[in-house]
């Protein structure tokens, strides 16, 4: 081997090394569908082949083609990376601890930020009228120190190709598991949001979030309360049929256990039960609420942390505000257009009481082409990446998935506007039939992160039979059920994004006369998708993020190198992807055991004991957590 190797050379071997990568992934997936059918690891498996044990597996003909992958791709990944000290080992060596670095650095970035945040919300809460001058001091400081470490940040993503790779692929990786659990993501736009609606919220504003349907307005006022506050809610859904009673209580009939006689008691409504508490409440669809009971709030939401409050409904009775309390609101504010026919117009006085944000759709390209607008912007396009890839960062689907996905994010965003109103471009007005170009409003029908997750999981369920065209058309546009929504969709997205455009699908359907569409429908044809493409986690973070930074750093040849190299090619990838698993898994388990008990407690009236020091149960909860680091 050479003492020296030229940058076109390593290039070179690096492409080889991106090859060998994608064969070992190939591989490792096949291991971990072994594991899930056999219900024995890799070694078992070898050994019992060894000793001519048959392995088991109800779905022998997925077992048989997983044996052949696992080995056949494992055979080529070690054939192109050649024997030990190569410098394809060597670059792999250089990899894994570039990842390694990127990986401690953003933890040591998060911790400091998560210290800094706390302390500054600390300094927030305590400010009674104005800041000090020593506040003010102290808010500078940590802001600086915030900004430096998010730049520090930003240097550590451009640091090498296997940071950008590595740190963006984690946070898919995170997008994913919250899609799976079906909680709201928190992308950028989505933080840069929640932390505006906290600063508001810990100030002791009341907050009103407002947007279109299908934006996920509710599902963030609960993200809010579960993890910047860190309550669980009390929510009341609004409706035109809200009383009073349902916001405040109500006299109940109770029987006296010492004499038996029935006795009249009064019920805490959840505004009472969540200053008593120290929790939050959300206000769901707070515009569906009729005006007079909604106008009841007024004096409610002026109140602080330590105020006492009279129970009006209940003479005699009062209830003390608790940290933790606040109030939280989500509505469609449309003030009179035709979409929401049972929302309120607000009364301008109610309002003027709240902090007021729109929460819009989540930011998403709407035309160009992957390659030149990859990137940060398409938030929308990066969930639906998320959602498509396996736990590891691969995906396996048919060879036009990722340009598919790409063109049906941009086009939910322009249902999106459309829906909201908003003005588009005229490439996508509604050609009506005798080829008139007008606006058209969509009425009923957005293409939301829920149809969006509809669609794909529908998809991959039947095993990518068909193109996902067809699950376009039967998992969102055909569910809509007004006529001239169903013929715009149809057309915007064959006409502007490349859907419904193969073999069998009608290229001229009826889009009415004279603006006027009776019915609409279409019979889909049940193509077959393209041919399968694996995509490894690099092409991945490429197509969301755009390329990584060039390599600034190339191995060194020399004995010592080897050695490194040798010892970090007997990490087992497959061993450590099924440890990630199980701590996921074990994760999970301890959150769901963590709020069983804390019901429990709850119930029982022994919640002040858990919270106390040297606790039994605080003693078992510490052992717990040891365990799972």
């Amino acid at each position: 081997m050479p003492k020296e190797f030229s940058p076109e050379q390593w290039q070179k071997i690096e492409e080889n090394v991106s090859e060998a990568e994608i064969d070992d992934r190939k591989s490792d997936r096949a291991s971990q569908e072994l594991r899930r059918e056999t219900g024995a690891t890799r070694a078992a498996r070898e050994k019992a082949r060894d000793v001519g044990s048959p392995v088991g597996g109800k779905r022998k003909r997925v077992v048989e083609k997983a044996f052949s992958r696992e080995e056949d791709f494992e055979k080529a990944a070690q054939d192109i990376l050649g024997a030990d000290g190569s410098p394809e080992r060597l670059l792999v060596s250089l990899r894994l601890k570039n990842l390694a670095h990127a990986l401690r650095e953003e933890q040591r970035i998060e911790k400091a930020q998560k210290v800094l945040r706390s302390e500054e919300t600390d300094i927030l809460k305590s400010i009674e009228d104005a800041p000090t001058g020593v506040e003010q001091e102290a808010l500078g400081e940590i802001r600086d120190e915030l900004a430096t470490l998010e730049k520090t940040h930003e240097e550590l993503l451009a640091s090498s190709p296997e940071a950008y790779i590595g740190l963006h692929l984690k946070e898919l990786k995170e997008y994913k598991q919250e899609l799976e659990v079906g909680r709201i993501v928190e992308t950028p736009y989505v933080k840069e949001q929640a932390d505006d609606i906290v600063t508001h919220f810990n100030a002791g504003k009341p907050v009103l979030i407002y947007g279109h349907l299908g934006s996920g307005k509710s599902e963030l006022a609960m993200h809010i309360a579960r993890n910047y506050i860190g309550k669980e809610a009390l929510v009341i859904s609004g409706s035109k049929h809200t009383t009073l009673a349902e916001l405040y209580g109500h006299q109940v009939l109770a029987v006296d256990q010492g004499t038996g006689s029935t006795v009249s008691d009064y019920f805490l409504g959840p505004i009472y039960r969540a200053m008593q508490e120290g929790r939050p409440v959300i206000i769901d669809e707070v515009n569906a609420i009729p005006h007079e009971v909604l106008i009841s709030l007024n004096h409610i939401l002026t109140r602080r942390v330590g105020d006492k409050v009279n129970v009006q409904q209940n003479s005699g009775t009062t209830v003390e505000v608790k940290e933790g309390y606040g109030v939280m609101m989500t509505g469609n504010l449309n003030q009179g257009q035709e979409k929401y026919v049972d929302r309120q117009d607000m009364d301008p006085a109610f309002l003027s009481r709240l902090y007021k944000l729109e929460y819009d759709y989540l930011p998403q390209q709407t035309d160009g082409n992957l390659e030149a607008e990859a990137g940060e912007g398409n938030e929308l396009f990066h969930l639906m990446l998320a959602r498509a890839i396996d736990k590891n960062g691969n995906l396996e689907a048919p060879r036009d998935s990722v340009l598919k996905l790409w063109n049906l994010a941009k086009a939910a965003r322009v249902t999106e506007d459309v829906f909201a109103g908003r003005e588009v471009s005229n490439a996508f007005y509604f050609q009506q039939g005798g080829g008139r170009s007008v606006r058209y409003l969509l009425k009923k029908s957005v293409l939301s992160i829920r149809a969006i997750d509809n669609v794909i999981t529908q998809w991959q369920k039947d095993g990518y039979q068909r193109e996902i065209d067809y699950y376009l058309w039967k998992e969102f546009v055909s569910q809509s059920t007004v006529a001239s929504d169903k013929a715009y969709l149809y057309q915007m997205f064959k006409d502007r994004f490349g859907f419904f455009t193969s073999d069998g699908w009608e290229q001229n359907p009826q889009y009415g006369s004279g603006g006027v569409i009776e019915s609409f429908d279409v019979k889909p044809p049940e193509n077959a998708p393209t041919k399968p493409q694996f995509f490894g986690p690099r092409e991945v973070v490429a197509f969301a993020y755009g390329k990584p930074p060039e390599r600034k750093e190339w191995p060194k040849l020399d004995n010592e190198t080897e050695k490194k190299s040798k010892a970090v090619e007997q990490m087992d990838v497959a061993a450590l992807q099924e440890l990630e698993a199980f701590k996921n898994t074990l994760e999970k388990d301890l959150n769901q055991l963590e709020s069983e008990v804390g019901e429990f407690c709850e119930i029982e009236g022994e919640s002040s004991k858990r919270a106390s020091p040297g606790t039994q149960e605080e003693n078992q909860w510490a052992k717990a957590k040891e365990r799972e680091k």
